[in-house]
């Protein structure tokens, strides 16, 4: 009974999903057992929070087939050039006219030249349909929809729990469109653009995910325009990417080109944003010093305008010598100056209203989502309660008739996740300490007193690091080993102890005290 409890576990299965029992050569990420409870949230339609993703979760149909039309699975073929009838743009492509059209008398002909209405075949971007799959995996064609996410690894990612939120909502978005999804691509972001990673099989889609959940807020910074720019850079290179979608998750405002970006994006590339958090960014003198002179925008034009005009009569001023004259470029300068003084204010007052806020006009679908509240996102029900208690109790059962490598590390992470939730379920806190405190009791047995039973599966050095990776992780690396706890403070008091008796000794051997020494 004990060891199917375990192996139908959600809790588990998910865990192994996310990679926390294999990839564990390095410490996991704090806290890491959270984005279960985060993305369970999700999974519930009734939440506020499920309710607000509920647009991003879904991915654009650029095909926008009829419901009710019935769907036949299509056997893979390459894609052929398509060509539509259109009007000429310009004399030079007279040679690409359909024959018949030299045929028409040579006056009607040069009219329609001049008037740039021959007719030829243009070559126009292929549409892609979603292949039609029975498999509900990832199932990866070139005709399905392609998704390029860009993940926030900024460091104010770590506060409130917006990495794990974030971690969350990627891996949901691609759990529910995996079936239509073609290739993956993914890189992080801060000040530096990370890596590329793709999926288009699934073992490299269950590496992505493995990946995703691993990462860790250490950048400084939000360089969203590069990011961007990086993503639209890599589709263009691909082959076969009309259509393409980004995803960009993130909790910064950054402030990036709209003009520019719009024209790389071009009509076959869509941008979808996650908002995490209300951060909001400051606009200050050098932000507006910035932007007036690199921004196209009219205001900032004008600006650098007065700014030349005042060049230009500050010159005149430095080589003028009659009285007259000096005094009445003297008020022009003046005048100049009063209008660049009001233009910039009143720049700065647009600026600060919109600066920043670029990605949401950029945006086809853009959802913006407060910062979690762990006292009520964590609450568990009852029925949940009982379930980790379940959980915990057929864990200690098969540890104790036979101690496989799995169940001691799905101990390990139950363990960390019993610590996790006795912050935030006040009621049931004693319930989870009980549960705590037997697996912690039974994994300390286990790796500081390992038995020679023969019934128990030998555990290798690789193991065991990986072991001690996991319980060094998060919340259990404070509460794990009391007793080593207690044996740190005790050779800390022995170190001291010993100093102090050297000290002594020294100065009874000098025969008078040390005078202490002066700081420089």
């Amino acid at each position: 009974m004990a060891r199917s409890v375990l192996e139908t576990s959600t809790f588990f299965s998910r865990m192994e999903e996310f990679g926390f029992f294999d990839t564990v050569e390095e410490h996991l990420p704090d806290e890491f057992t959270i984005i279960y409870e985060i993305a369970r949230i999700i999974e519930d339609a009734t939440h506020a929070i499920s309710r607000s993703l509920a647009p991003i979760m879904e991915l654009n149909d650029p095909s926008a087939v009829d419901a009710s039309t019935e769907h036949i699975l299509v056997p893979h073929v390459p894609e052929a050039k398509e060509y539509e009838a259109d009007l000429i743009a310009a004399v030079s492509e007279v040679r690409y006219i359909y024959p018949a059209q030299f045929l028409l008398p040579e006056t009607v002909f040069l009219r329609k030249l001049a008037e740039r209405s021959l007719w030829m075949p243009r070559a126009k971007q292929p549409r892609n349909f979603r292949y039609q799959s029975e498999s509900n995996r990832f199932a990866p064609d070139d005709r399905k929809q392609k998704v390029y996410i860009l993940f926030d690894t900024s460091n104010s990612m770590q506060h409130h729990y917006r990495i794990h939120l974030a971690k969350a909502i990627v891996y949901m978005f691609l759990r529910q469109n995996q079936r239509e999804l073609g290739t993956i691509f993914f890189r992080t972001f801060d000040l530096q653009v990370g890596e590329l990673m793709t999926a288009r099989d699934i073992p490299s889609y269950d590496h992505l995910i493995s990946t995703v959940m691993h990462v860790k807020a250490v950048g400084n910074g939000t360089s969203l325009q590069k990011a961007l720019q990086t993503a639209i850079d890599d589709i263009s290179h691909e082959s076969q990417l009309s259509h393409a979608q980004i995803l960009v998750v993130t909790d910064g405002v950054a402030h990036i080109d709209l003009d520019h970006l719009r024209g790389q994006l071009g009509g076959q590339i869509t941008v979808n944003t996650v908002k995490i958090g209300s951060a909001r960014l400051q606009v200050d003198a050098v932000v507006v010093e910035g932007m007036v002179a690199s921004s196209n925008a009219p205001e900032a034009v004008r600006i650098r305008e007065l700014f030349k005009q005042r060049r230009d009569l500050e010159s005149q001023l430095s080589a003028t010598t009659g009285k007259m004259r000096l005094d009445s470029l003297r008020a022009q300068i003046g005048h100049v100056q009063n209008q660049i003084s009001q233009q910039t204010s009143k720049y700065g007052a647009v600026l600060a209203e919109h600066y920043g806020d670029e990605i949401r006009k950029l945006s086809t679908v853009y959802v913006s989502v407060d910062d979690i509240a762990p006292d009520e996102m964590f609450s568990l029900p009852e029925e949940k309660v009982a379930e980790f208690e379940e959980l915990a109790e057929s864990l200690l059962e098969s540890l104790r008739s036979e101690r496989q490598v799995e169940d001691i590390k799905r101990a390990a992470i139950l363990y960390d996740h019993l610590v996790l939730l006795m912050r935030y379920n006040k009621i049931d806190a004693q319930r989870f300490k009980d549960a705590a405190q037997e697996l912690e009791q039974m994994l300390d047995h286990i790796l500081n007193k390992p038995s020679s039973s023969s019934d128990d599966m030998p555990i290798s050095e690789l193991e065991r690091a990986q072991l001690r990776n996991m319980l060094d992780s998060g919340s259990i690396g404070k509460r794990m080993s009391l007793a080593l706890l207690l044996r740190i403070f005790w050779l800390k008091l022995v170190r001291a102890w010993r100093t102090r008796r050297q000290m002594r000794a020294f100065r009874a051997l000098r025969g008078r005290n040390l005078a202490p020494r002066r700081k420089v």
